[in-house]
């Protein structure tokens, strides 16, 4: 196969020649923090029938490795259009700093100033991608605010479970679990949280449900892309019209998208497993807010309130900053290597992220997905290498975890929010010994 090939204009159009047989065009109509395209996202092809390809994000830490202040950065920047939508005084040259440092991808000692929001609003970011995004968009407001984040685990107990679909994806049932009513009643403004919108209907569709139940004055959609059609913006306004709300959508780049060919049919590796499981030393952490629930198959299961999952509010904040740092520097103290990678799992993302920000130096954070994506290791391709793996808590759903190249990290600490043993990951561990790694730690949480 060629090389994907770049091509930008002055009308800021470029063209992705993702494989020789398919290509992808961009046309970017609005990107107020002057962020170059190339360090938002990169292309790469999926086996998808709804859409052959994916815009593989550089910012959030799912598919790609990045520095752990990236994704809370990135919810600094969107969480300044919040305060620009709400006319709240903004610092532009943090914003221009907290541009320039993922324009560049370097290190930073970024402290990002907090927002004090005019009234009450709910923070809700959609699993499993924007589930860190949407908590550190959150993590910038102070004030009557609270953060929820949604989620695909099928949980049972004593809160509401709103129930919608996220029409594009690969996995598409979607739960937003209430347990206060009280934090969907009455809000200034709904905010609802994702890394890309495409037609726009994930958001309407929970937009329409909340109503059902929980009507609301005034959204707010916040993504990093923003590629709705003109049709699907004409769209929004007849949506707003039936419901009798106000929806504003904002975004860091907005533009429009199409593409030629199609992406071919990926073969998922197989699993196989050998006698000998590598030596893995695991770590059980308590935080002090958990919640008891009854998982997808009728048994007891605790997870941890921190998340978002069942609701936090500011007053969590500094707590959940502080075990995070209590964590960290305890983790620090077991690295053995120079190059360490930290691991979240699926929707478990926000947490192991903060903690990575204390283990010191030359630490990278990703997550694994339920994404399966087209492999090619070609230099300027997204996604390069992978590890398929069967989810320990829902049998037959294969997880994956894309980019980590042979003999790139010497460690890895792997953050499961409840507790996992090697053997029931057993082809993920070999996996990763495979690839070089020598000391592989896994961080447990909740039984």
């Amino acid at each position: 196969m060629k090389d994907m090939t770049i091509q930008a204009s002055s009308t800021q159009e470029r063209n992705y020649k993702v494989l020789d047989s398919l290509s992808v065009g961009i046309r970017v109509e609005e990107n107020p923090y002057s962020l170059p395209p190339e360090s938002i996202f990169g292309v790469a092809a999926r086996n998808n029938p709804k859409r052959s390809f994916l815009f593989v994000s550089k910012l959030i830490g799912k598919h790609i490795p990045v520095l752990p202040h990236i994704p809370l950065i990135t919810g600094f920047l969107l969480a300044s259009r919040i305060a620009e939508l709400m006319g709240l005084a903004t610092n532009k040259s943090k914003i221009n700093e907290a541009a320039n440092v993922l324009s560049s991808g370097t290190n930073c000692d970024f402290q990002s100033p907090a927002y004090q929001f005019p009234g009450k609003a709910l923070f809700i970011g959609f699993a499993e991608t924007a589930t860190a995004l949407g908590h550190a968009v959150f993590n910038n407001f102070t004030g009557n605010v609270n953060f929820l984040h949604t989620t695909r685990e099928n949980l049972t107990g004593t809160q509401d479970t709103l129930y919608f679909t996220e029409d594009h994806c690969h996995a598409p049932d979607q739960r937003c679990l209430i347990s206060d009513t009280s934090v969907v009643a009455d809000n200034d403004l709904l905010v609802l949280i994702d890394d890309e919108i495409t037609t726009g209907n994930t958001c309407l569709n929970i937009i329409r449900t909340l109503q059902k139940r929980y009507p609301q004055k005034r959204y707010a959609i916040l993504t990093i892309l923003d590629w709705r059609s003109a049709e699907a913006i004409t769209r929004y306004g007849h949506f707003e019209e039936e419901l009798g709300i106000k929806i504003s959508v904002l975004s860091l780049l907005k533009g429009c998208f199409w593409h030629q060919g199609e992406s071919p049919v990926i073969n998922i590796p197989s699993m196989t497993i050998k006698k000998d499981i590598p030596f893995v030393t695991t770590v059980h952490e308590k935080m002090r807010y958990e919640v008891d629930t009854i998982s997808e198959g009728g048994q007891p299961a605790s997870y941890l309130g921190y998340t978002g999952r069942f609701g936090v509010d500011v007053s969590d904040t500094n707590q959940t900053l502080a075990e995070a740092q209590r964590i960290g520097l305890k983790l620090s103290q077991m690295r053995k290597g120079k190059k360490t990678l930290c691991l979240g799992t699926g929707e478990f993302m926000y947490i192991p992220f903060l903690i990575a920000n204390y283990m010191g130096e030359n630490v990278l954070v990703q997550s694994t997905t339920r994404s399966p994506v087209h492999l090619h290791n070609r230099e300027d391709y997204a996604v390069k290498h992978s590890i398929a793996f069967e989810d320990p808590f829902r049998p037959g759903i294969k997880n994956f975890i894309y980019n980590i190249p042979p003999n790139c990290y010497e460690e890895v600490f792997v953050f499961w929010e409840r507790q996992v043993k090697p053997d029931q990951v057993a082809p993920f561990v070999q996996s990763l010994k495979e690839l070089g790694i020598e000391h592989i730690v896994f961080v447990t949480f909740c039984n």
